[in-house]
């Protein structure tokens, strides 16, 4: 490794802290200058999608305590990768598109699989889409998502630097998309490439199969291949139902009892 990857590596946490905390703030002033939606956010309610951003956060590092780039450190060589001689650079662009590609199917199983989406149904239970959603999920998901994140990070063989900028890519990406800011006719622009507040805005709304679509989390292209991509919600975005019918609160308590409710 070199000298920029060992000290990307050893302060890793830190560099993760400091995007998600940075891109928080920033996402916050955005959306309430530039608002997509009129919307009321109580402090509260803020506060608790923090706390599980926050809560989920500690408990996948007391268990994973070196992080999926201490995985990628000790598997360095092996996996899929590990046969394949690719230069450093190509290396790093192919682990970051599979990693891509593994978490759209991650998301879809997610909403496929009865189990899965009493965990993931937490996230969805927001009744008002803005940049501390991106923090709501149950314990139980972050969990399962970990582990098929080290899956996948163990059989690609990515090396630990692409894992580390994925992380980061991850959080930046789900804060950026979550967020109730106004891009307006450059979001159609963006959606070309990657995935926007509007593509991702209409994955929440309340229609069935509205929330059955645009599962992608950084690149758009999966949507656009695997038949997943729409457009425009069948209602316009500043008017569109969010949440989910069964879901009457969505405060914290009720997001780490929603797997629980029949």
């Amino acid at each position: 490794m070199t000298e920029l990857e060992q000290f990307i590596a050893a302060h890793e946490a830190a560099l993760r802290a400091g995007v998600m905390f940075g891109l928080l703030a920033v996402f916050f002033v955005l959306e309430r200058a530039l608002p997509r939606r009129v919307q009321k956010i109580t402090a509260a309610h803020a506060a608790g999608n923090l706390f599980l951003g926050l809560l989920n956060g500690v408990m996948v590092r007391l268990i994973v305590p070196g992080g999926l780039a201490a995985l990628a450190l000790f598997n360095a060589g092996g996996g899929v990768l590990g046969l394949i001689a690719l230069p450093d650079w190509a290396a790093f662009l192919v682990s970051i598109i599979l990693l891509d590609f593994v978490l759209y199917w991650h998301h879809r199983a997610f909403h496929e699989i009865p189990l899965l989406w009493r965990l993931h149904g937490a996230h969805h239970s927001d009744r008002n889409l803005h940049v501390t959603s991106a923090l709501r999920f149950h314990p139980g998901e972050a969990l399962v998502s970990t582990a098929i994140k080290a899956a996948a990070v163990w059989l690609i063989g990515a090396p630990a630097v692409a894992v580390i900028f994925f992380e980061i890519l991850l959080n930046g990406a789900s804060l950026f998309n979550h967020a109730n800011w106004r891009l307006g006719r450059i979001d159609g622009l963006l959606q070309k490439l990657i995935v926007t507040p509007d593509m991702h805005r209409l994955h929440h709304s309340r229609a069935p199969r509205e929330s059955r679509m645009n599962y992608g989390f950084f690149l758009s292209v999966w949507d656009r291949l695997f038949a997943s991509y729409q457009n425009q919600p069948r209602q316009a975005h500043h008017h569109i139902d969010l949440g989910l019918h069964e879901a009457e609160n969505d405060n914290v308590l009720a997001a780490l009892w929603h797997p629980f409710n029949r």
